[in-house]
């Protein structure tokens, strides 16, 4: 692999592990922004989540404010990538959405040429089992189609931006209005968190609840005034006790009340 091309993969990597790390819907934002523009070099990019079945604007950026309004007064109800999205659950573009004979007839290409775009596309946010958010872009002037290669990465970015989603639900780090799809998931991890301090000793306890939060080692050892190798300890010690085999599966079983013993 020549190694410019190889420079750009590794930061592409970058980009997209900092989208899977997001622990705010800002932050996830941002880092959706930072590797989209890497991916496609377009900075345009809208993350929404979906409110029943409508797309609600979460992050925008380098979209300008008219073409905003013209889709939620025209177009929202009738994207066919929102459908797309919704029936296949896959990214698409629309020029292989439509096809080459009817895109440049369609009412998507004509929204997009009058306000200085040429190609669409949209990836799915997933949360347990279905589509709960979308992330945009669209490519600027007479740039070519997206090719096959770009949509398998927007996936890739689409499946990171799904994980800290689902860290964030978990966590209860949504604020206090959450979508309703989130609302159902966090009532009970919150309940299970507040239990933890009656399931378990009060510094493992501590420590747990952390772990569910998200935390590294180091930043627990940090806020709980105690070493690194203690909180191994503690974590190992939580794996045991509900049978985990790694972080991954205790924070589902903590969060969950359940045991895989």
């Amino acid at each position: 692999m020549p190694p410019v091309r190889e420079h750009e993969d590794h930061a592409l990597a970058g980009c997209i592990l900092s989208v899977a790390e997001s622990r705010s819907l800002d932050a996830l934002g941002v880092n959706c922004h930072r590797a989209v523009g890497r991916m496609t070099g377009s900075p345009t990019i809208g993350v929404y989540l979906l409110d029943g079945s409508l797309p609600q604007l979460l992050y925008g950026r380098h979209v300008p404010e008219g073409f905003l309004a013209e889709y939620e007064a025209e177009f929202r109800y009738n994207d066919p990538l929102l459908h797309s999205i919704l029936s296949k659950r896959r990214t698409v573009d629309g020029f292989s959405l439509i096809g080459s004979a009817h895109w440049p007839c369609s009412q998507a290409y004509d929204l997009l040429r009058r306000w200085g775009f040429a190609h669409n596309m949209c990836g799915p946010l997933w949360f347990e089992d279905r589509p709960v958010g979308l992330v945009y872009t669209a490519t600027r002037d007479d740039a070519a189609p997206y090719t096959a290669v770009v949509r398998e990465r927007m996936e890739m970015l689409c499946r990171a931006g799904s994980l800290a989603l689902a860290h964030m639900i978990e966590a209860g780090h949504l604020g206090d209005d959450p979508y309703p799809w989130a609302r159902a998931a966090s009532r009970p991890a919150a309940v299970h968190l507040a239990n933890l301090h009656e399931r378990l000793p009060p510094r493992s306890a501590e420590v747990a609840i952390r772990v569910c939060q998200g935390q590294t080692n180091k930043e627990i050892a940090r806020e709980m005034d105690i070493s690194d190798h203690t909180v191994k300890e503690h974590v190992a010690n939580l794996c045991k006790r509900v049978g985990a085999h790694n972080r991954t599966e205790l924070v589902t079983c903590l969060l969950s009340g359940t045991s895989r013993q």
